[in-house]
């Protein structure tokens, strides 16, 4: 009778253990589940947010020469203008359609740089130039606010990587000095080279940041509270994506502010000097 009665133990023990197990199994498996769902919802929500990003930057970033393009066709349909006025017209559509177009080119390439889909072109351009060319660039936007752009002793070194988004890095300090500064005052650009780097700054007389907003100015989105009062349109993108490109080519950037006192920008890049070049 005892006999029995420890079989009889032992089968419940193994039955039981079998059931636990059973529990076990279907419980690690539906937390799998879990969090297999969880992360498909994270990267939904997440590719979601991308595309509203992307979206919103796209829209404000094109609507300035969409706003030209749209105003210098009407001019010519509303009005019999002299052939040079025509001519004149047509050629301002013509620039700032083929803009529209690098526009949208390097909006792509932001993309797919932020997915680490994009290999960077291998360029070499000179640093003074990459200045002047982004510096005439944001000259009418300056010139409508009263603004002094001022181009100082840039030094003979050259960069090497993607010239069309590093365009898009220094026009964006640019225009946002612009942006942001108050009617005649001045931003300038400057730069120096040391020991392999280039140091490219754009400084401007404008509000500035306290620490706070220092901290989180190359966030996604984020825009200060002097940014949002000012009334100037912006998305709080542009900066991160300028961080971004500096990462992409070795570099960084720095940012240097105080309230009421403007900021300074700087792109810090690897680079190589002329003599350095030619004694290669």
């Amino acid at each position: 009778m005892e006999y029995l009665t420890r079989q009889s133990a032992r089968k419940n023990g193994t039955g039981n253990a079998a059931l636990a197990a059973v529990w076990l199994s279907a419980g690690v498996a539906a937390s799998y589940q879990h969090f297999i769902v969880r992360g498909r919802l994270r990267r939904s929500e997440s590719e979601r947010a991308r595309y509203q990003q992307a979206i919103r930057f796209v829209t404000h970033e094109m609507r300035t020469p969409l706003t030209a393009i749209q105003g210098s066709s009407e001019l010519m349909s509303r009005y019999n203008l002299s052939e040079d006025k025509r001519k004149q017209i047509a050629g301002m559509i013509n620039a700032e359609s083929k803009r529209l177009a690098r526009m949208i080119q390097t909006f792509l390439d932001v993309e797919r740089l932020s997915e680490g889909q994009m290999e960077l072109k291998r360029e070499r351009f000179a640093a003074r130039e990459l200045a002047t060319v982004c510096t005439a660039r944001a000259a009418p936007l300056a010139e409508r606010k009263r603004i002094e752009l001022v181009v100082e002793e840039i030094p003979e070194a050259e960069l090497t990587g993607d010239r069309e988004l590093m365009e898009y890095a220094v026009y964006n300090l640019l225009t946002n000095a612009v942006k942001y500064s108050p009617a005649e005052t001045t931003v300038r650009v400057s730069g120096r080279y040391e020991g392999g780097w280039l140091r490219l700054a754009v400084s401007d007389q404008g509000m500035g940041m306290d620490e706070s907003e220092l901290r989180n100015i190359f966030r996604k989105f984020y825009r200060t509270k002097g940014a949002e009062a000012s009334g100037e349109a912006g998305t709080g993108i542009g900066l991160s994506i300028v961080e971004q490109i500096a990462t992409r080519h070795g570099g960084r950037i720095e940012v240097a502010s105080r309230p009421g006192r403007g900021s300074c920008f700087t792109l810090i890049l690897p680079a190589e000097a002329p003599a350095v070049r030619a004694g290669a």
